[in-house]
């Protein structure tokens, strides 16, 4: 009971509250204009995670004497509001929360024109593990090549086009250029009102995996791992916040707009090109023999659709990979594990392939075919390119230089790894790191030095021949065949 407290009133919220939140807190009384102050207040968590609450208050007091009392409270209760809603916005939904959504997609994609095959499911990767990520199984019967998995019309894709049938209109997003910025901006329009089934799905995607968006001290970490090295260039240094220069001043975005950060982020790690599909992001990646379904060369006009493009057995997962796809253009030729990490936050299962151009050395870990079980996977003695399950692929036989170089980072890699306990200790002591993203960095460093190890054990004989070939011709594929046989 603050007796000096005649109201707390907001006039401009964050589109993610409403006045009657505010009310429950406090009870306007209003008085005259001129025994009011306009307060801003700003909120923020120090792991970057959230990132504001603000609003515009009016806080009025019968004696200008009390302001401070006033401005006190208010920031009490702005604060009881950021817990309560940054609980719910980081905090991933739960299970039975995500199937709904799910099935509340699925319904309104079918009721608007799109074609889901009833023998789609999705499911968790690992039935046994409630935690696992989900996929898109062919539960309920087989697939023959060829077969249409889904269509989805055009009309429900956000395109960052504004068009009157999505009631968009120009001011939601302040781009006309770039495509993925108008995206961003549509869906998180879709996010903000909660309209569609699309939006509420996305809204409760998590936040923030994709390693530029990550907190400093994360971002930090995977420099410490990936060094000076073997980073690709594309996007910069690892360690570079992307939000202010993708975001903020590449779309004219607010960088402390919660909501618009993870639209952002989203179609980074989601869009195909620069268009947000429903229903598409459910298929995991992975390449090789895994990879058994491709978009619709015979695209029907007016909708996007994938296909298979081998039987698919009752029971197993679809994948699509995101640097191997046929539309995935140079990606096709020069991305691996490293880059897939960069870009979208995770370490892609066997098939692995790392390149790197500064030495010209490209080359490519699998699974043997007789097993897809490293663990329990007999060497053959016969393949000096094989170990433990494991297959070694070289596109081209590595130089002296190439091999030194891998040599070098092994070595360094494992130096960094019995630094494991002090980097935790530094990185908590100085920057917040949230475990996801610990956690991430070293599943990095791990498959990155296994695969570094194998492939020093199993290379062919050092060879300048790499040097000799066109700076595109040492890694480009040109064994005809196209995916899902590709090299990899």
């Amino acid at each position: 009971y603050v007796p000096a407290l005649g109201a707390l009133y907001p006039l401009s919220l964050s589109p993610r509250f409403t006045i009657q939140q505010w009310r429950i807190f406090i009870s306007p009384l209003f008085l005259p204009e001129e025994h009011c102050e306009m307060v801003s207040i700003r909120s923020s968590r120090i792991d970057n995670q959230s990132s504001r609450v603000e609003a515009l208050l009016v806080a009025c007091t019968p004696k200008r004497g009390l302001q401070a009392m006033v401005i006190l409270v208010a920031l009490v209760h702005v604060f009881s509001l950021d817990t309560l809603f940054m609980d719910q916005l980081f905090n991933p939904a739960s299970d039975s929360d995500n199937d709904k959504l799910t099935d509340d997609l699925i319904e309104w994609l079918k009721s608007n024109g799109a074609f889901i095959d009833e023998r789609l499911s999705i499911q968790h990767t690992d039935p046994s593990d409630p935690t696992s990520i989900r996929g898109l199984f062919a539960a309920h019967g087989p697939f023959e090549k060829g077969e249409t998995l889904f269509s989805i019309p055009d009309k429900l894709i956000y395109d960052g086009q504004p068009r009157a049938v999505k009631q968009n209109a120009d001011e939601i997003w302040r781009d006309n250029q770039h495509g993925d910025c108008g995206t961003a901006y549509e869906i998180h329009h879709a996010m903000q009102t909660g309209d569609t089934p699309y939006g509420r799905y996305l809204a409760h995607q998590p936040r923030r995996y994709v390693p530029g968006y990550w907190s400093p001290g994360g971002r930090e970490l995977l420099g410490s791992i990936l060094g000076d090295q073997l980073s690709s260039s594309h996007r910069g240094s690892v360690v570079e916040d992307r939000v202010p220069e993708d975001w903020l001043d590449y779309c004219e975005g607010a960088t402390s707009d919660e909501l618009e950060v993870h639209a952002s982020m989203l179609v980074t790690a989601r869009a195909d090109g620069s268009e947000m599909i429903p229903f598409y992001d459910m298929i995991n990646h992975r390449n090789g023999h895994w990879y058994n379904c491709q978009h619709d060369r015979n695209r029907k006009r007016g909708h996007f659709s994938l296909v298979t493009n081998q039987r698919v057995e009752q029971g197993e997962e679809f994948y699509l990979p995101y640097n191997t796809c046929t539309i995935c253009g140079s990606r096709a030729d020069k991305w691996g594990t490293i880059e897939l990490f960069e870009d979208y936050g995770f370490v892609e299962p066997f098939p692995q392939r790392y390149m790197f151009q500064s030495v010209r050395l490209k080359f490519a870990l699998d699974e043997k075919k007789s097993s897809h079980k490293p663990e329990t996977a007999k060497m053959n003695a016969d393949d000096e390119n094989e170990s433990d399950g494991l297959v070694v692929k070289w596109h081209v036989p590595p130089s002296q230089r190439g091999l030194d170089f891998l040599k070098t980072e092994t070595e360094r890699l494992q130096k960094v790894g019995n630094m494991k306990d002090e980097l935790r200790l530094n990185v908590n002591g100085e920057q917040a790191i949230l475990e996801s993203e610990w956690n991430a960095c070293w599943m990095l460093h791990h498959a990155m030095l296994f695969a570094f190890q194998a492939a020093i054990e199993h290379a062919p004989a050092v060879s300048v021949d790499v040097w000799k070939m066109s700076s595109i011709a040492w890694y480009k594929d040109r064994s005809g065949v196209g995916p899902p046989n590709r090299f990899y």
